[in-house]
């Protein structure tokens, strides 16, 4: 090689690790910036609802399945006990508003909606009871057929026995279906049990049917 063309090599050699030391010395000056990107406040409120809706969503699915697998089990109430018993465990306080909105649908049909009421009784968060006492307020809409409004007297009597505090039940007499006799008799009936005053609803009304059967035979 000849000495120029050396010369030239020796000088790109030098330029070269001159410009890589300037730019090492200009990286440790300059601030660091994270790698990770913030979202903003509106952009992450936003994806949590979207997690929300989607949650909401399968829950809502999940519980339309489960309200026709258990309309299959009816000779094994242990196994039905133990599903929704399990799906009231898993269930998160978002998804509460969807067994109220379900149990409240007078297009569903009537497993789901009772299976609605349930698996909010079952469940130990607060906003369930707090879902279960706006189901026993809620006024019963006018339906032509008699059959219907018994049945939504019953999903609501179902909600009154599933509430465990006083104060909530106290409420119910001076709500909207405080004039349905049925209803405040589910009202006295469970108060007085929370209270400690005579046994369950349910216990209840197996002694006063046992009394009715024992006449009939006499």
């Amino acid at each position: 090689m000849k000495t120029g063309q050396l010369l030239l090599v020796a000088g790109l050699v030098v330029a070269v690790a001159y410009t890589y030391m300037s730019l090492s010395e200009a990286e440790k000056q300059a601030p660091s910036v994270p790698v990770s990107v913030q979202l903003s406040p509106g952009a992450d409120e936003a994806a949590k609802k979207a997690s929300e809706f989607e949650s909401k969503k399968s829950f809502s699915e999940l519980v339309s399945e489960e309200a026709g697998a258990v309309a299959r089990l009816t000779d094994k109430p242990d196994e039905v006990h133990k599903r929704l018993k399990d799906l009231a465990s898993q269930m998160k306080e978002e998804q509460v508003a969807v067994l109220k909105e379900k149990a409240l649908n007078t297009t569903l049909n009537g497993d789901e909606r009772f299976l609605s009421v349930y698996v909010l009784g079952e469940s130990a968060l607060q906003a369930a009871q707090e879902g279960l006492e706006a189901i026993a307020a809620a006024p019963i809409p006018k339906l032509h057929d008699a059959r219907m409004t018994v049945q939504e007297e019953i999903i609501r009597g179902q909600a009154i026995e599933s509430l465990r505090e006083p104060d909530r039940l106290r409420r119910l007499f001076t709500g909207a279906t405080a004039d349905n006799k049925f209803l405040m008799d589910r009202v006295h009936r469970t108060l007085n049990y929370r209270q400690g005053k005579v046994s369950s609803p349910e216990k209840q009304d197996q002694e006063i049917l046992g009394k009715i059967l024992e006449k009939g035979v006499q």
